[in-house]
């Protein structure tokens, strides 16, 4: 198995610690679709910030502005994989009509889901040399 995707999965495994702590806590403060959005940008900053120091070390940029810009196609492709992460959150809220604690660890398929998508984007274009 390649060793950047074993890296790329273990920060995503800490992204999915931020993500489901954020939603917890997110959760008993505003309405869950809410919470799940805010908790969602939460772990990308993380996930942007681990990738870059970890897994995509050797890919970093060196200028402000390529910062900015690594960050911005970061989020970009985040939010491209977090369309089935989402989608898949809220079919499973909605059909089974989940609350409480169901509704929190219905993020997990979906992280799951997102996370192949999210590897491909980081590693052909958003962290590309």
């Amino acid at each position: 198995m390649n060793n950047k995707y074993i890296k790329f999965a273990c920060v995503g495994g800490i992204g999915f610690i931020v993500d489901l702590s954020a939603m917890i806590v997110f959760s008993t403060l505003m309405p869950l679709y809410a919470a799940r959005l805010l908790a969602f940008f939460f772990a990308v900053n993380s996930n942007w910030l681990l990738n870059r120091s970890f897994t995509f070390k050797a890919q970093q940029v060196d200028s402000d502005s390529g910062l900015l810009q690594q960050w911005s196609k970061f989020l970009c492709s985040s939010c491209f994989g977090a369309i089935p992460n989402l989608l898949c959150y809220w079919l499973l809220v909605s059909a089974l009509s989940l609350t409480g604690t169901a509704a929190i660890l219905a993020i997990i398929p979906g992280i799951i889901f997102g996370m192949f998508i999210n590897y491909l984007l980081a590693d052909r274009w958003v962290f590309a040399k």
